[in-house]
């Protein structure tokens, strides 16, 4: 059984506590859950920041880069005074300040596929905030293996989507998006600074769903954004088996 909200946890979770049907259960279970983030940049940089802020109790983080000029535009994590520091540290910083309850846990090191098993075995639910073909397949073979709910994000000029995979009546990244020749270049992307925040702010929102089992997950669906129209398309995805 979770141990009760304490008057101050009550007092600070309150708006969310007042949302009906959520209470302070789910919010005792948000406190309970352990969340894996790979990659701490601009879909990173939302989704570390709002499950803080809502309170979830374990967070990770996976980053091996350091902060440069051209990420201050979206990556809002970081700040001038972050410049060419590792990610990660500045990163598990400015979660720790925004809310001192949480348990921050860091990884200064790539996801591949000789660490990802033991990396994601501690945590109950993994977010892809990837940029990167790579290490997005890794994320989701491992997940698959493990059995292991997968909140998938990416943004790109003006647009993103989200899903969730390796849950209930979902399926896997790969069912989606083949896995793409081994060779394929890698090549920087144009993205409006507010697209990764408003991506990144769905998959949180995608992960306090699974975490305390309130609302649809998009589990077996894929959320297609359009900025430039604000329009949001939500497709059925075939296959989904797990």
């Amino acid at each position: 059984m979770a141990e009760r909200l304490t008057e101050r946890e009550k007092a600070r979770y309150e708006r969310s506590i007042r949302v009906e049907g959520f209470g302070e259960e789910a919010q005792e279970r948000l406190r309970a859950a352990r969340v894996l983030v790979v990659g701490a940049g601009g879909l990173g940089s939302a989704v570390l920041q709002y499950l803080a802020a809502a309170g979830v109790g374990t967070l990770g983080i996976v980053e091996c880069d350091t902060v440069s000029e051209s990420n201050l535009q979206r990556q809002v994590l970081y700040t001038d005074a972050d410049l060419n520091r590792p990610k990660v540290e500045a990163a598990a910083r400015r979660v720790e300040a925004l809310n001192p309850a949480a348990w921050v846990v860091t990884y200064p090191d790539r996801l591949t596929e000789e660490n990802a098993a033991e990396i994601l075995a501690g945590f109950d639910i993994v977010a892809d905030c990837t940029d990167n073909y790579p290490t997005r397949y890794v994320i989701d073979r491992t997940a698959g293996r493990l059995r292991m709910p997968m909140v998938y994000g990416t943004a790109q000029d003006a647009g993103g989507q989200v899903s969730v995979f390796h849950a209930e009546g979902a399926g896997s990244y790969a069912d989606l998006y083949p896995e793409p020749e081994p060779n394929r270049p890698e090549r920087p992307i144009g993205v409006l600074s507010p697209v990764p925040g408003i991506v990144g702010s769905i998959q949180a929102m995608e992960v306090v769903k699974l975490a305390t089992g309130f609302g649809r997950p998009l589990a077996g669906r894929l959320l297609v954004l359009d900025a430039l129209a604000m329009e949001c398309t939500v497709f059925d995805l075939p296959g989904g088996k797990e």
